[in-house]
């Protein structure tokens, strides 16, 4: 597909090899490897920070809750956003920091925001039909925080360690290199299917996964590959904005994955993801076609 140009003139979906070669810098070694082989070694390192963290845990029989604020999967979330940032340092030092950084504050993406909105007012909707949260504590019980830490820093850790943590990486570097050479519909299965395994550990941890059924985990599976899908139209759309998608990762999170979001809630969100997945794969392969 074309390139396209943010709002600030950067062409994103540069990839880190391609903008390593066009910055005429002499690489050696280990940085010759890394700027050669950016989403390799994106992977190899998102991977092994989160896992490093989630897998003792796992063979330690602990067992993550909702509400509860030990033992906690939290920080296994930042591994896609550092290993972005490593990968990035290494591959382009300062000035791809600098651009990288630039995406991840974006925020003037004009109407996209409507989506963080659409998404919350589906929450909305399923809370009222399937006759609101106990208390409004359920609205922000979330797996591995403390109810003692309080609705707005609950609202602000899964933000910064949930969205931030994630999307840099998945949409912010893997997505953005991807762009540069594929569609949108291949882009975003190509990061489904590396962003869903990275998940494993998750499903002998945290008890919301482990309670998941054989067809239970095939719809968890399509619902994160919709969520992939409508996740990098976001990102393109916006000017590779990555606080736009880390929002709605967030937003979708407490309409989706705490005490109040199950039954409906859950239920309403995740299929408007996946009719809107369907909207975009639909108008992409349209507008794929030779004229």
């Amino acid at each position: 597909m074309a390139l396209y140009r943010s709002r600030r003139g950067e062409t994103s979906g540069q990839g880190a090899g391609a903008e390593f070669a066009a910055s005429g810098a002499r690489p050696s070694g280990f940085k010759l490897w890394v700027a050669a082989h950016p989403i390799l070694a994106y992977l190899l390192l998102a991977y092994a920070l989160s896992w490093a963290y989630w897998v003792p845990l796992a063979l330690g029989d602990r067992n993550v809750e909702q509400g509860v604020g030990w033992p906690t999967q939290m920080p296994g979330l930042l591994g896609p956003a550092i290993a972005a940032g490593v990968v990035t340092t290494v591959a382009l030092g300062r000035a791809g920091l600098a651009r990288l950084w630039s995406r991840l504050t974006r925020w003037r993406v004009g109407w996209w925001w409507l989506a963080v909105v659409v998404v919350l007012a589906a929450g909305g909707v399923g809370v009222a039909l399937g006759g609101g949260a106990d208390s409004g504590g359920d609205l922000t019980r979330y797996n591995g925080i403390s109810d003692s830490l309080g609705a707005l820093a609950t609202v602000a850790l899964v933000f910064v360690v949930n969205g931030i943590g994630e999307e840099t990486g998945w949409r912010g570097f893997l997505a953005d290199d991807l762009l540069r050479r594929h569609s949108l519909t291949a882009t975003s299965l190509l990061v489904a299917s590396a962003w869903a395994p990275w998940h494993l550990p998750l499903f002998f941890l945290q008890g919301t996964f482990e309670e998941f059924s054989a067809a239970g985990i095939v719809g968890w599976t399509l619902g994160l590959t919709a969520g992939s899908v409508v996740l990098t139209w976001l990102y393109r759309g916006s000017g590779a904005s990555i606080l736009l998608v880390a929002v709605w990762h967030t937003a979708f999170n407490f309409t989706s994955a705490t005490t109040a979001a199950e039954g409906a809630p859950a239920a309403i969100t995740s299929t408007l993801v996946m009719v809107g997945a369907i909207a975009v794969v639909i108008a992409d392969r349209r507008k794929s076609r030779p004229s």
